[in-house]
Parts: C-alpha cells; structure tokens; sequence
C-alpha cells in the first residue's frame, strides 16, 4: 500500500473518530461524559485538518493574483478552525491529572456539591498569598467551579482587601465565605477543599434537619463532643494534601463519625428518652434507634408505633442479640409486614475477608439511598423477614445476602465459622425501606421507616469501610425527605483500604500469584524454544 493511501485512511479514520465522538457528546450521556467526547472531537478533527494542512502544495499554479488568494483563504481558514477549536475546548473542557497522588483533582465532596447546584452560590476565600496550602486550595475551587455559571468564586488577598474582609465579618487569613440567598456560612482557617464542600451543603439548606436519637436501651449515642482527638499517620501524599491522613480516635461501637458526618451537612442531633415522654417532639426530622440491647416496654413501644401511625420517619438499626419481641415487634414491625428472627445470617459466598458473618453487599435495588452505593459491609447482621406489605405501603429490600447464606443462633457469632450442611440456604434481607399510609392512619398521613439487621454499619469500626457510610448517611437524608440537596461522600477520616470480597480475593489471587507468574514462565520457555 503507498503512503498516500495510507494518509487516506488515516485521515478517514480521524474524520470517522470526531464525528462518532461529537455525536455520542450530544446523546445526554452526562456534562463529564459528555465533555470528555467533545474534547476528543475536537482533537480529533485539529489532528484531521493538521494532515489536510501538511498535504496542501507549498506553490499553486495560475497567476500571481490567484496564487494570493488562494494563501489568504488558508490563512483565514486556519485562524477560523483555530478560533473554533478554542471556543469547543472552553466551552467542553476536560480536567486532566497527571500529579503523583492526584494532587491537582478537587475532592469528590467539592465537586459533587458544585455540579448538583440549583441555585446561586457565592465564594469569596480570602487568603494568605505567602500560604502554599492556601494557594494550592484557590487553584483546585477554580478548577472546580470552571464553567458552572451558579457559583461565583473570589480569591482575595486579605492584606489588599482588609474593607472588604471587615465587613464580611472575616478576621482571619485562609477564611471562606459562602452565601446563599439571605444565609451566609463563614469557615476559618480553612486549607481543605474539601470543607469548602460541606459548608457549601449547610449554607444552601433552607431548613434545619433535626436527628433524634433514642437512648435507654444500651445504645451507644452519646452527644456530639466538642472537641475530637485526632492522630497523624504519615502516608503517600505525606503533609502536602491537608487532612489527607488525620484520622479520628474514638470507641470502635460508638457513633463519632456517624456524627460528625451529620454535623458537617448541617444536621443537628439530641437525645431522645423514650421512657421518660409521653410524645415525639416536633422538631425531630427524623427518629434514629441505633442498636437497642435491653427491651422496650408497652408505653414506648406505642409512643414509637403512634410516632410512625402519624406520619413520622423512624430508623431501626437492630442486632442479633436485640430484643425486639413482645409489643415492639407487634406494633412496628407486623403492622407492615415484617418480623425478625434472634439469629445471625452466615454467607459463605460474598463476606469480608474470610469472616462469614461479616456480609459483602455489592448489588442494590434501585432506589434513592442505593443510587451511589459500592459496596458495603453488613458485619453480624440478623435476618428481616418480609411478607407482603398492606395496600398502600411500598417495600423494597435495600441489601441482601446470597443465596448460599443461611442463619446461626446469636450465641455462635464468637464460634469457629464452620460449615452447616443441614441448614436451609436462601437469600436473607439485611435491610429494608417502606413508606406509605400505616394501617389505620388518618389520610394524609405520609410514614417512612427502614429497618435493617445489624447497627455496626453507622458505629465508627464500620463507617469508614468502602459504602458504609455513605449508607448511613443516606438513610438518614431519605427519612428527612433531603432528596433535594446535593449528596456528597461522608469523611470517614481514616485511612484509606481496599475491601474485597472472597470472591474477589481469590479471583485476585489467581490472576495475580498463578496466572501472572504462569504466564511469564510460559513466554519465557518460548523465547527460548524460538531462539535455541
């Protein structure tokens, strides 16, 4: 084949390239999916009339006239595509990162928050020019909030601007100040963008979500400390990415980071003592009971169901070891179709590491708390039981095990796992959502309630493994009916690990200890036998 018909193919190709990618850029794949095929377009076609331009003859025949003209028109072509191309780039521009570490990429919490905006957003960091941490955060909100008209970004120097500072109640360097509508939310000593993020979702919240926790029972809620210990471990990204390896010291079974996740989106958080009221105050958005031990008696039982009867959002996070028999199952749980038996569900296929008790999650059902969902952990977990729900309740099983999985008394949970050969197999449900109208409320009474087997996902051992977190936090954000805000992923301030199921680690295992060596092994004696 010649090489002019090989240039032909290859400027086909290009050609065929951009108009496949700029085509597949305006099929509403997503503003990121979509810029990224634009950008290839783009360069795409730059690199097609780069080879249109190298085949064009440096001389043309005809007369001195023609020949200037001819030139003109392709100085004037070229300026064209020039301008054009910059104007597609700018308008479809694409982040690209090629630090150590992905230094120069704004954190997921920063630019969740500013893609999901709705309404305007004010930014105004004032900062010290002689900060490196300060600078570093100013470039990655710039890049952040490149083409997003809703948010307004200013970078200040505070020494060049001190009016400007005092009157927006600023006293101190590396200070942003967020503003929406009529509410303004200032953050001091601010170097992590990603609290940039979270003061970004507590400014635009127009109400205040109020989370109350039931205590009593052997729970473990105790009110947000006001002040948390935290250790530095040295890591990869060292002392040049701030927070990146603060990790936050607290009980393993308690709720801190549950907390201080809350806290950080704008939630406010009380203790609620169901024994000692008579009713639900109305304030709590929603009512959490987060690992109850001990049994509750008739009266709160029916302070809780009457809760739930009028329309109210209620959380339960029950164990194995949990007493939920006797009137709390009767009036929260049977009303709606649902019951739980004292056991703990065992899963042989999908689990964390090699505890079986420890169930791995990695597919949901479709539904608003799973839409960003990995997956997750549902250490020691009893089973839900669910049977077809009353006429106006909507069900839908959140997680589930496998159907290798079967249950265990509570009792064997310290045991050696072992394999049962006679117990029944079946799919169990670990976690469930309903809303609706409660059978016998008045009308226009609008419940929601989840319900799931195990409180270790929201205790602070759990929070920080892979979509745990995430999973709490979104639980509680569907019963306050926060849809409408932007949902970011919660700091779980520990650091970073990869969690795989067995599944996962022995196909890993595989691949990267027989299959891998084998492979090398095999080309080797090739190379050999080829060259001998």
């Amino acid at each position: 084949m010649s090489g002019s018909a090989r240039s032909n193919i290859a400027l086909l190709i290009l050609a065929a390239g951009a108009i496949v990618c700029g085509a597949l850029g305006f099929a509403g794949l997503g503003e990121t999916a979509s810029n990224s095929l634009l950008f290839a377009a783009c360069f795409l076609a730059l690199l097609a009339l780069f080879m249109l331009a190298i085949r064009l003859p440096l001389r043309r025949g005809g007369s001195r006239w023609s020949g200037w003209l001819a030139n003109a028109s392709i100085v004037v072509a070229a300026v064209a595509a020039v301008i054009g191309a910059n104007v597609a780039l700018y308008r479809h521009d694409v982040h690209f990162d090629v630090s150590r570490e992905a230094r120069n990429t704004p954190p997921q919490q920063l630019t969740d928050v500013i893609a999901q905006l709705r309404t305007p957003l004010a930014l105004t960091y004032f900062y010290n020019t002689s900060d490196a941490n300060a600078i570093a955060l100013r470039d990655l909100v710039q890049a952040a909030a490149r083409n997003h008209p809703l948010l307004a970004f200013r970078a200040i120097d505070l020494d060049k601007e001190p009016g400007l500072a005092r009157d927006l109640g600023v006293r101190a360097y590396n200070t942003a100040v967020l503003q929406a509508e009529d509410r303004k939310v200032l953050v001091e000593n601010v170097i992590d963008p990603a609290r940039i993020g979270y003061a970004a979702l507590r400014v635009l919240r127009k109400r205040v979500e109020t989370v109350c926790f039931v205590t009593g029972h052997g729970e473990t809620f105790r009110p947000l400390p006001s002040h948390f210990h935290f250790s530095h471990v040295e890591t990869l990204k060292g002392h040049e990415t701030p927070g990146a390896s603060d990790v936050l010291e607290t009980a393993p079974e308690a709720l801190d980071r549950l907390l201080l996740a809350l806290n950080q989106i704008g939630f406010e958080m009380r203790e609620l003592v169901t024994a000692a009221g008579s009713s639900i105050p109305p304030d709590c958005s929603v009512v959490a009971d987060i690992g109850p031990r001990t049994a509750f008696t008739a009266d709160e039982a029916t302070l809780l169901g009457d809760y739930v009867k009028g329309g109210g959002r209620l959380l339960l996070l029950i164990d194995p070891l949990s007493q939920v028999e006797g009137d709390f199952e009767r009036l929260l749980l049977k009303p709606v179709g649902l019951s739980s038996e004292a056991a703990i569900v065992i899963d042989p296929l999908n689990h964390f590491r090699t505890d079986a008790d420890k169930i791995a999650v990695p597919y949901y059902a479709p539904h608003p708390i799973t839409k960003r969902l990995a997956l997750t952990v549902f250490p020691q977990a009893r089973p839900i039981a669910v049977a077809q729900p009353p006429s106006g309740i909507s069900l839908i099983v959140l997680a589930a095990s496998s159907q290798d999985s079967y249950l265990r008394p509570p009792k064997a949970v310290v045991a050696r796992d072992e394999e049962a050969p006679n117990a029944r197999r079946s799919a169990q449900p670990l976690a469930v959502a309903l809303e609706g109208s409660w059978p016998g409320a008045a009308p226009g009474k609008h419940f929601r309630l989840i319900v799931a087997g195990t409180s270790k996902v929201a205790s602070n051992e759990y929070f920080p493994y892979v979509s745990n977190g995430e999973l709490s936090l979104a639980m509680l954000r569907w019963l306050a009916e926060d849809d409408a805000m932007p949902s970011v992923a919660p700091q779980t301030l520990k650091l970073p690990e990869i969690v795989l199921t067995s599944t996962q680690m022995r196909d890993t295992f595989i691949v990267l200890e027989v299959l891998l060596p084998l492979s090398t092994a095999l080309f080797g004696v090739a190379m050999w036998w080829r060259r001998r």
